[in-house]
């Protein structure tokens, strides 16, 4: 068996004692709310168009953790994710809310 194929395969069976309860995935994106399609189309397939921004606008990134129980927190916030921001989520976000056991937000 290949290198890669039995690590997976042994992840797997590690993955397969833990409990789904006890399982956080965090995940992140980025959006800019100026974002906009060009065009549309309309009735018989008629190109339309509507009014967009002119300026570009600021990126803002959502991030946030689902587990069995559904979407447990969140947060937003200008600019890009880095290391500083992600921390302040875990640990002023994220950690509260598993510890405290109930769902929140921020942002």
């Amino acid at each position: 068996m290949k290198r890669g194929k039995k690590l997976r395969y042994e992840f797997r069976r590690w993955l397969d004692t833990i409990d789904v309860k006890n399982l956080v995935f965090i995940d992140e994106t980025g959006l800019n709310l100026a974002l906009t399609r060009l065009y549309g189309r309309g009735e018989g397939g008629r190109r339309v168009y509507a009014e967009r921004p002119r300026n570009k606008g600021k990126n803002i990134t959502l991030i946030g953790a689902m587990s069995e129980e559904g979407l447990i927190a969140t947060m937003t916030f200008p600019g890009s994710l880095n290391i500083a921001s992600f921390l302040v989520f875990l640990a002023q976000i994220l950690l509260p809310c598993i510890m405290g056991g109930r769902n929140c937000g921020y942002g």
